[in-house]
C-alpha cells in the first residue's frame, strides 16, 4: 500500500506549503501584529487550515490518477509527468505565495485577480512601479521557493515497484476513491456553505484574517468571480449621474433630539422569507400582528432585494443589493463597507451576531468578522442534536441561546445582538410543530413566527427590558405565495417594526423606505452621526428624500409616495409604472444603480 501512503504524503506536503506560508506572512509583517497575542497568531495557522487544505486537496488530484498510472506500469514517461507537474505547480504556487507577500504591504487585502488587471490593461506601468531591488530578488525568492517546493514534490515519486496484480487492483480502488474523497476538503465539507475566502476570517482584526487566507485560493475565487463592475450599468454621463445621486441622498443627523435614545441596547431580527403577504394569511403571523400593534410599524416599507446575501449587507451596511453579483462574496470590498456593528462597537456596545446555520456560506463569516462583530454564534456552536434541519439550528433555540446570554451578560455595557432566523427557509422542515398540517411552507412560517413572539413575551420579564430597542424586519422579499411575479411592487413590501420600552405602541409610520434606512434611522434615535452611510435615510427626517430601491436578476425598482417604477436593463424597457414623472424616477433609479457600481468598483 506505498502508492495510499504517498498519496496522503502529497496531500501534507502541499497543506504544509500553504502553512508555511502563513508563517512567512507573519515573519514579514510582523509590525503589523504587534498588539496580537500569541494564541491569535496560532489560530491564523487554525482557521487557515481550511482553505490550505482545499488547495491541497486541488493539487493532490493529478498526483492521485498517476499514482494509479504507476501501479500499472513502469514507463520512465510516468515520472517525468510527475516531476513536470510539479514544476509547473511549483512555479505557480510560489509566484502567488511570494506575490502575496510582495503586494499586500501596499494593497492591504490578500492577492486576487488585481495584479492580472494591472498586466492587462498597463504592464509598463505596473512595471515601471518597481524598483531595482525588487526586480531582483522578488524572482529569485519566486524560483528558489518553486525549487524547494519542486524538490519536495519529485523526492515523492514512489520508488518502489507495484505488487501482484491482486493487490495492484484493490489499492487503485482505494486511491479512486481516494481522489474522489479530495472533493470534500476541496468544497469544505458536506454542509450549505461551500469554501470562500471569507470561511477563515475569525477576528475583528482584518490583518488577523488577512493572514489566515490561502492567497492561491482568494486568487482563484477572484478570478472565477471576475466583473468589471465599473463598466456596468453606463446608462448616462457620469455629471448627470452625480447630480441626480445628489438629489437622493442625505447623510445629516438629525437635529431634532426629542426621540434621541441614550445607549439602548439594540437587537436586530432578520426574519427569513417573511413578507407584507405572510402576514395578510389568517392565522400564520399571529405573533408579528401584535407585535406591529405593540410598537412603531413601518407601513410603506420594502426589500432591497431577492437574496439573503445582498439583504443581510442592506440591512446592516445600508448598501442597496446589487442585480448582477453580491458584494459579500467579495470579502475585500464587504469589509470595506460601513455596518451597524462597527459603529456601535466605536459607542462602546458589544457586538454579537446569532444565526443557526453555517455561518461560512455565502461569505457571511467574513463580512461580520470584518464590519466590526465581535462575537459570532452559529450551529457549531450547539450540540448535534440541535441540527434538525438542513440549514442547521431551527430559531428556536437558537433564540433560546441569545436570550441565556443576555441574562448572563453582567457586564455592564450596552450590546448589540443582531440574528439571522432560517426556519422559514426551504425545505421548510422545523421540530416538533404542526399548527398548520395541510401546509409545510405556511406551518414553518408559523413556526417562526412563534419562535419570534416566545422571545420577545420572554425578553419583557428581564430587567434590561426597560432600555433595549428592538427592530424587527424580514432579509427580502418573501417565499409565499408561490412562483409569484417578481415585476409586481408588492412582492417587495415587507414588515419594519420597532419595539422597545421608550417607544410609542400602536403607532404607524407611513414614509416610504427601505432596508438600506435602518442604519441612519436608528443611529438617529441613537444620536450617532451616520454621515458613513451614503446610501441610508433617517425615516424620521423631514428633510431626507424619502424613496425606496429594489434589485432583482437584472432589474431595479423605484418608489416614491406618488410615483412607482420597475425597469428591466436586459430588454432596457420600463415594465411597470405608477404616478406622475415616472421618466425623470427612471432616470433617477438608473443614476442611482450607476453611482452604487461606481461605488463598489473604487473599493
Amino acid at each position: 500500500m506505498s502508492r495510499i501512503r504517498t498519496f496522503i504524503l502529497v496531500f501534507l506536503f502541499w497543506t504544509l506549503v500553504g502553512m508555511i506560508s502563513k508563517g512567512a506572512f507573519l515573519l514579514v509583517y510582523h509590525s503589523l501584529f504587534t498588539d496580537v497575542s500569541l494564541s491569535d497568531h496560532l489560530l491564523v495557522f487554525l482557521y487557515g487550515l481550511r482553505l490550505d487544505i482545499a488547495i491541497a486537496g486541488y493539487l493532490t488530484a493529478i498526483p492521485g490518477l498517476l499514482l494509479i498510472v504507476t501501479l500499472w506500469t513502469t514507463k520512465r514517461f510516468v515520472q517525468w509527468i510527475w516531476n513536470g507537474y510539479f514544476i509547473f505547480a511549483a512555479f505557480l504556487s510560489s509566484l502567488a505565495y511570494i506575490a502575496n507577500l510582495g503586494l499586500y504591504g501596499y494593497w492591504g487585502f490578500p492577492l486576487d485577480d488585481t495584479p492580472l488587471l494591472y498586466v492587462k490593461t498597463s504592464p509598463a506601468d505596473a512595471m515601471a512601479s518597481l524598483v531595482w531591488w525588487q526586480l531582483t530578488i522578488v524572482p529569485l525568492l519566486i524560483l528558489l521557493f518553486a525549487f524547494m517546493i519542486y524538490k519536495g514534490g519529485a523526492y515523492l515519486f514512489p520508488k518502489e515497484k507495484s505488487g501482484v496484480r491482486g493487490k495492484k487492483f484493490i489499492e487503485s480502488v482505494l486511491l479512486v476513491l481516494l481522489t474522489a474523497f479530495l472533493l470534500l476538503p476541496i468544497r469544505g465539507g458536506v454542509g450549505t456553505g461551500t469554501n470562500h475566502v471569507g470561511s477563515v476570517y475569525f477576528s475583528t482584526n482584518n490583518r488577523l484574517n488577512h493572514a489566515a487566507v490561502n492567497p492561491i485560493f482568494s486568487f482563484v475565487e477572484a478570478v472565477v468571480h471576475q466583473e468589471e463592475i465599473g463598466t456596468k450599468y453606463r446608462f448616462m454621463a457620469a455629471d448627470e449621474a452625480d447630480a441626480l445621486f445628489k438629489e437622493l441622498t442625505y447623510t445629516t443627523l438629525r437635529q431634532d433630539t426629542t426621540q434621541t435614545l441614550h445607549q439602548p441596547n439594540v437587537i436586530l431580527i432578520v426574519l427569513e422569507s417573511f413578507s407584507d403577504s405572510i402576514m395578510r394569511v389568517k392565522g400564520v403571523t399571529p405573533n408579528l400582528l401584535r407585535l406591529k400593534e405593540e410598537g412603531l410599524y413601518f407601513t410603506n416599507f420594502y426589500a432591497n432585494s431577492f437574496r439573503t446575501d445582498r439583504a443581510l449587507v442592506s440591512i446592516h451596511s445600508g448598501l442597496p443589493g446589487q442585480p448582477s453579483m453580491s458584494v459579500i462574496d467579495m470579502p475585500h470590498k464587504s469589509t470595506s463597507l460601513p455596518s451597524i456593528a462597527q459603529h456601535l462597537a466605536k459607542n462602546g456596545y458589544q457586538t454579537t451576531f446569532y444565526y443557526g446555520g453555517d455561518i461560512n456560506y455565502c461569505n457571511m463569516r467574513s463580512y461580520f468578522m470584518g464590519t466590526g462583530f465581535q462575537q459570532i454564534v452559529c450551529d457549531a456552536d450547539f450540540p448535534i442534536k440541535l441540527h434538525t434541519s438542513k440549514w442547521g439550528v431551527a430559531d428556536g433555540p437558537v433564540y433560546e441561546r441569545m436570550l441565556a446570554d443576555i441574562k448572563a451578560d453582567t457586564s455592564g455595557k450596552p450590546f448589540f445582538r443582531s440574528i439571522m432566523t432560517e426556519s422559514s427557509h426551504e425545505p421548510f422542515d422545523v421540530p416538533n410543530y404542526q399548527k398548520i398540517k395541510d401546509n409545510a411552507v405556511l406551518n414553518a412560517f408559523s413556526y417562526a413566527d412563534d419562535c419570534l413572539g416566545r422571545f420577545v413575551n420572554e425578553l419583557r420579564k428581564l430587567p434590561c427590558w426597560k432600555n433595549t430597542l428592538i427592530a424587527i424586519v424580514p432579509d427580502h422579499l418573501g417565499a409565499y405565495p408561490d412562483n409569484a411575479y417578481h415585476y409586481l411592487l408588492w412582492r417587495y413590501k415587507t414588515p419594519f417594526i420597532l419595539l422597545g420600552d421608550a417607544i410609542p405602541e400602536g403607532v404607524q409610520c407611513n414614509t416610504v423606505g427601505s432596508q438600506i434606512d435602518i442604519p441612519a434611522t436608528l443611529f438617529g434615535l441613537l444620536g450617532i452621526d451616520h454621515s458613513e452611510f451614503t446610501y441610508s435615510k433617517d425615516l424620521f427626517d423631514t428633510k431626507a428624500p424619502h424613496f425606496a430601491f429594489f434589485t432583482f436578476p437584472d432589474a431595479m425598482g423605484m418608489v416614491t409616495d406618488s410615483s412607482s417604477v420597475i425597469y428591466d436593463n436586459t430588454s432596457n424597457k420600463v415594465s411597470l409604472t405608477s404616478g406622475p414623472d415616472t421618466d425623470r424616477l427612471v432616470k433617477k433609479a438608473q443614476a442611482y444603480l450607476q453611482k452604487l457600481y461606481d461605488d463598489l468598483d473604487k473599493r
